[in-house]
């Protein structure tokens, strides 16, 4: 375990081998590849060692795992581990209480194998009530008639077998493609978890899908979420997540390597933007907003995307920076880049307010997360907020912090 930024030694006496260190870094090469223009993932250095850029997650091959945890304040890895879940389960639309997350497996489990064990549990849950059926169009020669006839096909194919007629019809089955989704997750979590209790619950949901195709890689058509199958909706994301999120790499066939990660900057801005749309029910959210522009004549240029707007004119944008302290730098470490880029937001939505939003730490001379600093902007005297929160809080205590930012005046 190591947390961004920070190293890991290669070496003979080291978790951390040269070829294991080669593996690790081949396969996060690959995916920075495959993922242009996001952050470095793992940099080797020449003391050696390799070291973590600004992501969280877990890198595996299969002689070595490196989970990858944010560097907020906590008193011990379980509870960073506990925070970094809670972030993603409201980022990622996975609501997973606390009971799910006991001590002893966060203590032990990497993210994810506690991401395995949270999906296979609740998946066995919902499979034990019944898979989703869905009526599918079937064609099959049987010997009485089922459906409906088709007559070409009788007289092409079976016309040398009076005894078979050529059926169409629809058949109730549980072989459709969301059911194919779940079951890609079980067959490709069965190869990368460690745990012998992950593996004998995904061994057993494997058992009740038999009836369901086996894919190699996700459906292109569309997955139908409605009523009929409310209760694997969730489950339905979870899976996605495991599969094929935007910043996972695997290989085909035999898992050579595996990655789970999430870039941290974007991580924050989607866990404030969903705390903030669940905190302010009475308000219009909206998340990377793009309506308006820098340039709007002669023709509009430099679309602006702030990373969240609240009633049209509360402009919110957030920085996975750490705050300075006055005494240690000339205004906090915020840079100047970011607050032109603010200044552009509030003339061009009219704001009645912008605001920094940054990480919360102890070292910094705030007691508690909240309004850091009131300014006032050039021209038109926009309030111009610099705020924190504390991310290793409970998901309540953020909301209720995010409440007072927004409603400070």
């Amino acid at each position: 375990m190591l947390k961004e930024w920070k190293e890991v030694p290669i070496g003979a006496n080291t978790p951390i081998t040269e070829p294991s260190a080669q593996r690790i870094h081949a396969l996060a090469e690959r995916t920075s590849r495959r993922l242009r223009g996001r952050p470095s993932i793992i940099t080797r250095t020449a003391r050696p060692s390799l070291r973590a850029g600004q992501v969280v997650g877990v890198l595996t091959t299969p002689d070595v795992t490196i989970e990858i945890l944010p560097k907020i304040d906590a008193d011990s890895d379980t509870e960073l581990r506990h925070s970094l879940v809670r972030m993603l389960a409201i980022a990622r639309n996975l609501p997973i209480a606390d009971h799910e997350l006991t001590p002893l497996s966060i203590q032990h489990d990497n993210l994810l194998e506690i991401l395995i064990r949270v999906f296979s549990i609740r998946l066995r849950t919902a499979v034990r009530r019944g898979l989703s059926h869905r009526y599918v169009g079937t064609e099959d020669d049987l010997p009485r008639l089922k459906g409906k006839l088709d007559v070409q096909r009788q007289f092409s194919r079976n016309v040398v077998r009076p005894d078979r007629l050529a059926c169409r019809f629809d058949e109730f089955s549980p072989d459709t493609p969301l059911n194919r989704v779940l079951k890609a997750a079980i067959v490709r979590l069965i190869k990368l978890s460690d745990s012998h209790d992950n593996k004998r619950i995904l061994i057993e949901l494997l058992a009740r899908f038999d009836d369901v195709s086996e894919i190699a890689i996700l459906p292109q058509q569309r997955i139908s979420l409605d009523r009929t199958n409310r209760s694997f909706h969730q489950l339905y994301h979870h899976a996605k997540l495991l599969l094929s999120g935007e910043w996972q790499s695997t290989t085909s066939g035999n898992i050579e390597g595996f990655s789970l990660l999430f870039p941290m900057n974007e991580l924050f801005e989607e866990y404030i933007g969903r705390s903030l749309k669940i905190a302010l029910p009475s308000m219009t959210v909206e998340l990377q907003h793009s309506s308006y522009h820098a340039i709007r004549w002669p023709e509009k240029r430099f679309l602006l995307k702030p990373d969240i707007v609240i009633n049209g004119n509360i402009i919110i944008d957030t920085k996975w920076k750490k705050l300075k302290l006055k005494s240690e730098k000339r205004h906090f470490g915020i840079e100047q880049a970011d607050i032109y880029q603010l200044l552009a937001y509030a003339r061009a939505y009219e704001a009645k307010r912008i605001v920094l939003l940054y990480p919360w730490h102890r070292d910094l001379d705030q007691s508690q997360a909240g309004i850091y600093q009131q300014w006032r902007s050039a021209g038109d005297d926009t309030p111009f907020d610099i705020a924190t929160v504390d991310v290793s809080r409970s998901n309540r205590e953020v909301r209720e912090t995010l409440r007072s930012i927004v409603n400070s005046s």
